[in-house]
């Protein structure tokens, strides 16, 4: 990746980080978002459908949008692959969030620790941080 950062948030994370400040994370949580990490394609899509749904109330973030607001405070866009799509699909069934077991893809693929409080993760062997 060329890149630093060993960390990923999940839609939590930054949830909790822009909106509480990360008093919910534990220090070393609040340190990885500030690292700053990858931020997956699959996030921003699920940050983006939650507004639109009406489940989450607008992010009031610099720059009007979720990829120009991460991207002018140094977060990392990360890609989604073919790859990841295979392993996603070959995961076993332990979490039924389509969103979330490609967060899990992608991070095993690139060898990162996830920023998340969901236990349901840690059955996957993946590295987690909250």
């Amino acid at each position: 990746m060329g890149v630093s950062s060993r960390f990923v948030a999940d839609a939590c994370a930054v949830i909790a980080f822009f909106t509480e400040s990360g008093r919910a994370m534990t220090p070393a949580g609040r340190a990885a978002m500030q690292d700053p990490p990858w931020i997956s394609a699959i996030t921003v899509w699920e940050l983006t459908r939650k507004i639109g749904m009406g489940k989450l109330p607008p992010l009031t973030l610099a720059g009007g949008s979720l990829s120009r607001a991460f991207a002018s405070d140094g977060f990392l866009p990360l890609p989604l692959t073919w790859a990841d799509g295979e392993r996603a699909n070959a995961l076993p069934p332990l979490h039924k969030d389509p969103m979330d077991r490609m967060l899990i893809a992608q991070a095993l693929n690139a060898g990162l620790t996830i920023i998340t409080n969901d236990r349901l993760f840690d059955g996957y062997g993946v590295g987690t941080v909250w």
